[in-house]
């Protein structure tokens, strides 16, 4: 690998993302007039940046007076190391040498983007660069450190090497950021938006490290100003336009905009502002222009999501996979070619989406009116299935108990226009043996919810239990399920986005340095 010199170094600015769970609204986020319930994690990707001496001699071009080096790694895959040059006087990005000769397309267009915009932004921000030289071969850069909690990527295989079982258990016996062992472009992934979350959080550690954007503003105490929203916004931007440059096309978006405001409600923006900024011939102003919080054509939404307090949100990694592009692929195409029959479904699948979304809201509403009723329904709940939940006795009166009931009632109406959609697209987004796995799940005493996140398909589940103590059984149920491999991951619900941390409490990075 291409080593940095220690000499020299400056202070470090460490950020992170959420992961995403599409909780409602799969395949109707691709469309701007409906919404979905997005629900950011507690588990995050790490973006590092800290300009040090770095070492050009083994690499097969100089830095020269307009050049800036960069060193990325990404310490928990075999050989992932790429070293570019930045040249600011034409803005452009070049790799000079990786590990194995791969490519990382995501780390190169981030790098490119932000790298142009910090430039156009504030021109004097790289001149340092080039006045900061340490003998012949080594150059001050930029080195670029890329973690991530293991929920991201399965951790099988690191189990069965230790002979442990698939369970939450074993995995809080790995070590935080622990290595896959296998290359990058093997890893099994879990679902949880790594390239959304990389993306994002790389983009505000470059903006954070060179004042583009304040780190007040992505701290623990931030407050929700105009500056610092526009902040934001110009971060959700540039993370957007640069994903879609990455992936080649334009996605819904979801799972960025997860990764910068973490749980809300979801409403895509319009395609066009991306996709007229990502010909090759535009220039970093053309960039600068579309991606700036002024233009309107960001005309997507962000709104207020309220998790019911003592809700827990479970996740779950089935071993068997399925081709999300393949899928939204299918349902797009029927849905061409039926257009009033998949109107109807598609509006009978946003208002019991709707429901869920104000049953939540209710229920904490609900909570803060008259907690001691509140907790009593939960209590009740959490040591019964949710179909004796209507029998409940000395409850027949209780808001909260007819809110958890109807809550119930609205997910299993989601689960079966989802099932609807798959037969009429000849799409398995609830698979029948998800179907049966999602049955059990929901006699489970304290479960209130179980579906297939965002696309659906085979890759995951996600259940909402009311309380630890169901959510222990719903594991337990895991564990025994037979027809296919159910692995838990650890991560639970969070509310907060893309936020700028202290490198101190994270010595696994720190160690990278």
């Amino acid at each position: 690998m291409v080593d940095a010199t220690t000499a020299n170094k400056s202070a470090i600015t460490l950020t992170s993302a959420p992961g995403k769970v599409l909780v409602l609204g799969g395949y109707l986020v691709l469309d701007p007039n409906y919404s979905g319930l997005v629900v950011g994690t507690d588990a995050s990707l790490y973006a590092a940046v800290q300009e040090q001496d770095i070492d050009f001699s083994d690499a097969d071009s100089s830095a020269g007076d307009e050049n800036v080096p960069i060193l990325a790694v990404s310490p928990q895959f075999t050989s992932a190391w790429w070293k570019y040059v930045f040249d600011a006087k034409s803005n452009k990005l070049a790799q000079l040498d990786s590990a194995d000769g791969s490519e990382n397309r995501f780390v190169h267009v981030v790098l490119a983007v932000t790298l142009g915009l910090v430039n156009h932004y504030t021109s004097d921000s790289l001149k340092r660069f080039s006045t900061q030289r340490d003998g012949q071969d080594a150059s001050r850069g930029l080195k670029i450190v890329l973690s991530a909690d293991n929920d991201f990527y399965s951790q099988r295989v690191a189990l069965a090497k230790l002979r442990l079982d698939l369970s939450s258990e074993s995995l809080r016996r790995l070590p935080r950021m622990c290595e896959t062992g296998t290359k990058l472009k093997n890893v099994h992934k879990t679902g949880l938006g790594s390239s959304a979350a990389m993306v994002t959080s790389l983009v505000a550690s470059i903006f954070v490290h060179f004042g583009i954007v304040s780190s007040h503003i992505l701290g623990p105490d931030r407050c929700f100003d105009s500056k610092s929203m526009r902040g934001l916004q110009l971060i959700h931007n540039v993370a957007q336009f640069a994903h879609c440059l990455a992936q080649g096309k334009v996605g819904s978006g979801f799972d960025v905009s997860a990764a910068v405001y973490g749980s809300h409600v979801y409403c895509r923006f319009a395609p066009a502002v991306i996709n007229d900024a990502m010909g090759d011939t535009q220039t970093v102003a053309d960039i600068a222009k579309a991606v700036s919080p002024e233009n309107p054509g960001w005309n997507g939404a962000v709104g207020r999501v309220d998790i019911p307090p003592r809700f827990l949100l479970r996740l779950a990694d089935v071993d068997s996979g399925s081709n999300t592009p393949s899928m939204v692929k299918k349902v797009l195409q029927w849905q061409e070619a039926h257009p009033e029959e998949s109107s109807k479904l598609w509006k009978s699948l946003d208002a019991a989406n709707s429901q869920i979304r104000d049953i939540w809201t209710k229920l904490a509403s609900s909570h803060k009116k008259d907690a001691v009723e509140y907790n009593k329904a939960i209590d009740w709940c959490s040591v019964h299935k949710s179909s004796e939940w209507k029998s409940a006795p000395g409850l027949s009166n209780s808001p909260t108990l007819a809110l958890l009931c109807g809550l119930v009632e609205e997910i299993l109406r989601v689960r079966k226009f989802q099932r609807d959609l798959s037969r009429n697209a000849g799409v398995l987004i609830e698979p029948p043996e998800q179907t049966e796995l999602l049955d059990a799940c929901m006699e489970v005493p304290g479960v209130c919810m179980a579906a297939v996140p965002g696309a659906g398909g085979y890759d995951a589940i996600f259940c909402v239990t009311l309380g630890q103590r169901p959510s222990k059984d719903v594991e337990r149920l895991w564990a025994d399920w037979k027809s296919m491999r159910v692995g838990p991951l650890l991560a639970n619900q969070a509310h907060s986005g893309v936020c700028v941390l202290d490198s101190k409490a994270f010595p696994e990075i720190l160690a990278k340095f």
